[in-house]
């Protein structure tokens, strides 16, 4: 009964053809990529990086450092530092997979 605004946009932009070329239409998304990255579908054609894909490459990069550093009190502090984001990480996803 009563069409939202999105609504009538989505439908006028099918009707005038706009959607007709976007990369991946009419294929559905893999059920794996939803399942490591929620947000990788809507981010992947934009280059623009999602939560959980910022989330990697900080985690990436404290490994990345963590390889490089040589004193044993920075070390254990990289490694709290990378424990903590895999953690968040972790607690992130599950939020996600549990109410979404």
């Amino acid at each position: 009964m009563f069409e939202s605004i999105l609504d009538r946009a989505f439908k006028r932009a099918q009707s005038n053809g706009d959607l007709d070329d976007l990369p991946g239409a009419g294929k559905p998304i893999e059920s794996s990529r939803l399942n490591t990255d929620p947000f990788a579908h809507t981010f992947a054609e934009s280059g623009a990086m999602t939560p959980f894909g910022a989330m990697r490459a900080k985690i990436a990069e404290a490994q990345a450092r963590l390889a490089a550093a040589s004193d044993t009190d920075e070390r254990r502090e990289i490694q709290t530092e990378i424990s903590t984001l895999q953690t968040r990480m972790a607690i992130e996803m599950e939020t996600w997979k549990r109410y979404s």
